[in-house]
């Protein structure tokens, strides 16, 4: 039996489901935070990465495009990885790989 199998947290595999699936919600000050370290304002960071649909003035959602998360890159062997790693959002730092996430179960399947 696998340590997939035994428990029900488990290290990340970097399938990118998660990234694929999930939007994360920012509030003002974190997208500040993040736009910082791409060198852009706010209102840049808005135009090029808020999702549109959400018309928050205190809040925002990260854009998709086709393949989801607009910062959603993919690595050697095609593993996922997040271009804005260093500083991603607290929504992205927080998610645990787990059974739990339908997106994880579907990134285990070969």
């Amino acid at each position: 039996m696998s340590d997939i199998e035994n428990t029900e947290v488990f290290e990340c595999r970097r399938c990118g489901n998660c990234c694929s699936h999930f939007q994360p919600h920012l509030e003002m000050d974190e997208a500040q935070r993040i736009a910082g370290h791409l060198s852009l304002s706010l209102e840049e960071f808005k135009q090029k990465y808020a999702d549109k649909r959400w018309p928050g003035q205190r809040t925002m959602l990260i854009r998709h495009n086709e393949t989801g998360c607009i910062f959603l890159g993919r690595g050697v062997d095609n593993l996922s990885l997040c271009t804005i790693h260093d500083f991603k959002p607290q929504a992205c730092r927080d998610y645990q790989p787990s059974l739990k996430h339908r997106e994880c179960r579907e990134g285990l399947q070969p």
